[in-house]
């Protein structure tokens, strides 16, 4: 009958755990750090894709696109959409998307305002032109994020979002 382990047994033991260890540590630092961290970046994606799906919603009511409306200028960071009865500006801004209905002399009701928060989303348009006339906005957006000091591009997504007044009786190729 056996009362203790053998001097092999133990040796082998203290060998084989701190390795064991090793690859438990690696799998516990991807939970704690790595899945947070994406988490992070999925939820940035989702207010990303709230913003476009908005844009999209003005988009299928709007008449066309503006390049200037009452002293606020159609530009990289500004989108001008003019509505059936309102001007809806965008502003993409470091850290922030803001969507603001113009009255005359472009200046916005506070409650007329929505505003997301993208600390980190990048979000670019431009207007695909036909005839001279913005017949559809391509919108580009990605989620940028630094590891170790780099700089990487997470979600790239890009959408064409065509003018729902183009649809009527004309023919888009």
């Amino acid at each position: 009958m056996r009362r203790a382990f053998t001097l092999m047994e133990v040796l082998v033991l203290v060998t084989i755990a701190p390795l064991m260890m090793v690859v438990v540590s690696g799998i516990f630092a991807t939970f704690i750090r790595d899945i947070p961290r994406e988490t992070r970046v999925v939820q940035e994606n989702t207010t990303v894709l709230d913003v476009l799906q908005q844009v999209r919603r003005d988009m299928d009511g709007a008449a066309g696109l503006l390049e200037q409306f009452s002293g606020t200028t159609a530009g990289e960071r500004t989108l001008l959409i003019n509505g059936p009865d309102v001007v809806i500006c965008y502003r993409f801004e470091d850290g922030r998307t803001v969507r603001a209905i113009l009255k005359g002399q472009g200046a916005a009701d506070p409650n007329d305002q929505r505003l997301w928060r993208t600390p980190n989303a990048v979000i670019t348009w431009r207007p695909w032109m036909r005839d001279g006339r913005a017949c559809a906005v391509e919108m580009r957006s990605h989620v940028q994020q630094r590891i170790a000091g780099v700089l990487t591009t997470k979600l790239a997504n890009a959408q064409v979002f065509f003018l729902h007044a183009l649809g009527k009786g004309r023919e888009v190729r």
